[in-house]
């Protein structure tokens, strides 16, 4: 049995056996007349007008045990296409559960509507019930909703054509994705896919990259056609959206979405833009190390430093629960349970998606992992990253659905605090070539969050707009592309040898519901990061602080939130901090590698 046969596979049975087991068929059942439940509630006039505490009471009730039922279901059937995107079973359930979700959705617009009815009276309700009080916030957001909804019947509409537009067009994406191969050897049987392609980046040998990358867009280059037509139709479902009901843009929703402010933006935008000169200095850097007089896109996850002992994953796990317990003994009990209860999908094969994520099932109590485990390092820093997100909902897993409804902004916290402890711990036990080795791994993903994270904002903004007047063709894709690549990466990387193909391989562009799916992962980073100062200052009582911190991240805006915590992150100065963490291991990176200044 090969290494990569030994990688565990995560087990669903507990959630559900199948898709025709009674647990299911009955979840399903449920899920159906909760929703009308609701449904009825809301329309229950009535009540609303003589006794509407209780009536408000009534609807949360079952809203948030609609929401549960609906979030459980979704996440089975998502976690079983993921992992076999050819499953036709998980396929044709997808579809059903969207269908059956369809009331839900409506059920939330006519809630909004209904509330914005009681609004002038919502002060006093709250005043009078405590349990009504804690749910202040998502009912404040909900009457800020309602004023960018269209009428009941038009939403209704959109939800159900999502379906065969934004939604259809996001499977095609992950159905292209996922199972897209290449002859790899001329005339040969062995093809990979372009997720094994996109892993030969990390190869030691540069003529093994460069070939792995000139196949891969040459991959991509075969689907460009359908792939550009998906894109097309999110976006342009996206614009017009927005615009009825209401938004200026999209980037303005996003923002409301994120439950951050404009100014907020424009601070991170403005540091991530501010910072790209250092980003440019550990590229110079990494030439350096390469012996290259400049980087090709193909160069930038190419290891660098002496080889770092292989990291089997038995090795791996044992090391992040080690590292998580010396935080917290909880948080390291909880990714050791993770563990041994079989969340964690880490075998890459065929029709599996690429990437990681970290999925919820909020009635099971539970998390599943995916990820595609190669034994290295940046393997290592993936799980614990994906783990962080499980804490953060195991943190969460006794709040109703309304309090664990948290932004995209926000949801990078704990992954990035995971990752910064692993990182750190990682640097004390090795010696100082391998730490080389280390920095570079982490400056690596800090450049891919911050620079290539600053080219698709700048991306999805300029498709956005000129969508507005049309589709855009493959050829314009790739050029609007590659212009955001030339601003971003600048002179750190060889202009001839960019990538223009990077529309076809994030997924997240392909969201409907989520745009600019991208500058909440750069938020975390580097609020992540400067948690993890704040955990150096202060020590394991910030155990505590940080529990508390992300048990609120549901219940408030991450303005207020943040401020509660000490920093103000509608000014710039707060993002610099984290830049100036990246910015200590540039330089120690840099030294360690001979390159200065």
């Amino acid at each position: 049995m090969s290494e990569g046969d030994a990688l565990p596979l995560w087990s669903l049975e507990p959630i559900f056996p199948g898709f025709d087991s009674v647990k299911y068929l009955d979840a399903k059942a449920r899920l159906g007349s909760s929703v009308s439940a609701l449904l009825a509630a809301i329309g229950d006039r009535e009540a609303r007008s003589g006794r509407p505490s209780e009536w408000l009471s009534g609807c949360l009730e079952l809203y948030n045990r609609s929401a549960d039922l609906y979030e459980e279901l979704s996440s089975y059937a998502y976690a079983r296409y993921s992992t076999d995107t050819r499953e036709i079973a998980a396929q044709r359930e997808i579809n059903q559960l969207e269908e059956l979700g369809l009331p839900f959705k409506n059920a939330v617009v006519l809630f909004r509507n209904a509330l914005a009815k009681i609004e002038p009276q919502l002060a006093e309700l709250l005043k009078g019930s405590p349990a009504l009080a804690e749910c202040r916030f998502f009912l404040e957001e909900q009457l800020i909703l309602q004023r960018r909804q269209l009428s009941p019947p038009e939403e209704a509409l959109a939800a159900d054509l999502s379906r065969a537009g934004g939604d259809a067009w996001t499977r095609l994406h992950e159905a292209v994705s996922s199972t897209l191969s290449v002859e790899w050897e001329e005339g040969g049987d062995e093809r990979k896919t372009v997720t094994q392609l996109r892993t030969l980046a990390f190869a030691r040998e540069r003529s093994v990259r460069e070939r792995a990358f000139r196949a891969e867009l040459a991959a991509w280059k075969s689907m460009e056609l359908p792939l550009a037509f998906a894109l097309n139709g999110v976006k342009g479902s996206s614009v017009i959206l927005n615009s009825r009901r209401g938004w200026q843009s999209t980037l303005e929703r996003s923002v409301v979405q994120s439950r951050i402010t404009r100014k907020t933006l424009e601070a991170l935008i403005a540091v991530m833009q501010e910072s790209l000169p250092l980003f440019r200095r550990y590229l110079g850097a990494k030439a350096v190390a390469l012996r290259l007089p400049r980087l090709a896109f193909f160069d930038l996850f190419a290891p660098v430093g002496e080889a770092i002992e292989a990291w089997p994953y038995p090795r791996s796990r044992d090391f992040i629960v080690e590292q998580l317990s010396r935080f917290s003994p909880e948080m390291g009990s909880f990714a050791r349970g993770a563990f041994e209860a079989g969340w964690i999908d880490a075998r890459p094969r065929e029709g599996k998606v690429g990437g990681a994520y970290c999925i919820s099932f909020p009635l099971s109590g539970a998390s599943r992992v995916l990820a595609n485990y190669s034994s290295d390092f940046s393997s290592l820093t993936t799980i614990g990253h994906e783990l962080g997100h499980a804490y953060h909902h195991e943190v969460l897993k006794d709040s109703p659905a309304i309090h664990r409804q948290y932004p995209m902004t926000l949801a990078e916290t704990a992954s990035i605090f995971s990752e910064s402890l692993i990182y750190t711990s990682a640097l004390e036990v090795v010696p100082p070539a391998q730490q080389i080795t280390i920095l570079e791994d982490f400056l690596q993903g800090c450049t891919q969050v911050v620079v290539d994270i600053l080219s698709r904002y700048l991306f999805e903004s300029r498709v956005l707009e000129r969508r507005r007047a049309g589709e855009l063709s493959p050829a314009e894709l790739c050029e609007l592309m590659l212009d955001a690549q030339r601003e971003t990466y600048g002179e750190a990387l060889d202009p001839n040898e960019l990538h223009p193909y990077m529309w076809a391989v994030k997924g997240h562009y392909y969201n409907q519901d989520f745009a600019f799916y991208n500058f909440p992962y750069a938020f975390g980073q580097l609020f992540g990061l400067g948690l993890y100062a704040l955990y150096r200052e202060e020590g394991p009582s910030f155990a505590k602080r940080y529990r508390t911190l992300l048990a609120g991240t549901g219940r408030s805006d991450a303005v207020s939130l943040i401020r509660g915590v000490g920093f103000d992150i509608e000014q710039p100065e707060f993002w610099r901090q984290g830049v100036a963490m990246i910015g200590e291991r540039i330089e120690r990176f840099a030294a360690l590698v001979g390159a200065g200044e």
